[in-house]
């Protein structure tokens, strides 16, 4: 009786959205709206020319690893800049437990011209999409806080082509510390592996904080679950819930379900943020995720400081010090949390 009334439930469910995309396409097609929306069109279906796609695969191809998974990050000129986030991101990767082999499958996105020339000065796999410039220009016309929202534009754009490309992605913002592997943590029976913090979904007014790191498997459940997620925040682009994908997967519970979209959710003790301080212990941990924290100065000083405290960490463990590892503390965040 259950599967009868979640296969009614589909049914109505692909109807409306059929009624939805036709709606838009009439839309698009009237004269009024494409005097004034050729922004709309953009952001439903960004252009990707044919030899950009095929960048983009070469790159995926040089940097995947035997089971067509890649390393994703993005980030701008702002954290791609001498001293700042991503030197600091790749030296976690050098100085983490195990960490420094997935260098090879790293592939960083950059949002502009000049994060791209610092990328390659310091890796082999950088890939600036060419549309992206006309892309979030139209964007951020169309949102009431472009830096955040273009930010998870770019993000779900680049995760669509990927996944389309049939590679499975491990996502990971790049003020995450790689400590450990978290490949241990990821299931590929699941289309998503995800650490969400569901203890401040109540408490943030319905935004549920991430690790910073998941892991996407390509299917073409994922590919269809991610249009329809891109599709929504068209529809509503400043809704709380698409801003973040655990909110969004929270909050729609009922959309998972029809899509068959199965979703493991990882253990948040592993996957540290500076929204809980001094909540995680060194033994247990695999990564840190420097959220919480906006001003850019600080957010590179904290990092510097959880390296160093890891690596001290690590060299007191291979010294034998007499201290128990719960003894020691993180020190950051420090100047985020001022």
């Amino acid at each position: 009786m259950r599967d009868l009334g979640l296969r009614k439930w589909q049914s109505l469910s692909l109807t409306a959205t059929f009624f939805i995309v036709l709606l838009c396409f009439l839309l698009f097609h009237s004269s009024d709206f494409v005097r004034s929306g050729d922004r709309r069109r953009i952001l439903l279906k960004p252009p990707t020319s044919h030899s950009e796609r095929e960048k983009l695969e070469q790159v995926l191809s040089r940097a995947t690893m035997p089971d067509r998974t890649v390393i994703l990050t993005m980030l701008d000129e702002a954290w791609a800049s001498p001293g700042s986030v991503l030197d600091i991101f790749l030296r976690s990767f050098r100085v983490g437990e195990g960490t420094e082999r997935f260098l090879d499958h790293l592939v960083i996105i950059v949002m502009d011209a000049e994060a791209f020339n610092y990328c390659r000065s310091l890796h082999p796999y950088c890939f600036y999409p060419s549309i992206f410039s006309h892309y979030l220009r139209s964007i951020a016309q169309s949102t009431t806080s472009p830096d955040h929202n273009v930010y998870i534009w770019k993000r779900n754009y680049v995760l669509l082509q990927v996944l389309e490309l049939g590679y499975n992605i491990i996502f990971t913002d790049a003020d995450v510390m790689w400590l450990r592997s978290p490949l241990s943590h990821f299931h590929p029976q699941n289309e998503l592996s995800i650490s969400c913090d569901l203890s401040s979904y109540e408490q943030s007014g319905g935004n549920a904080q991430d690790g910073g790191l998941f892991f996407l498997k390509s299917t073409a459940i994922s590919i269809e679950f991610f249009k329809y997620f891109n599709f929504m925040k068209v529809l509503y682009p400043n809704s709380r819930a698409s801003k973040s994908l655990c909110s969004y997967i929270v909050q729609s519970e009922d959309v998972v379900a029809a899509y068959g979209f199965r979703i493991q959710y990882v253990n948040t003790t592993y996957f540290g943020e500076f929204c809980h301080r001094n909540k995680y212990q060194f033994r247990e941990v695999y990564s840190m995720h420097a959220n919480c924290c906006e001003d850019l100065r600080s957010k590179v000083h904290d990092l510097k400081l959880t390296l160093h405290d890891w690596i001290n960490s690590r060299a007191r463990s291979s010294d034998n010090y007499t201290s128990k590892p719960e003894a020691f503390r993180w020190r950051a965040p420090k100047m985020c949390l001022i």
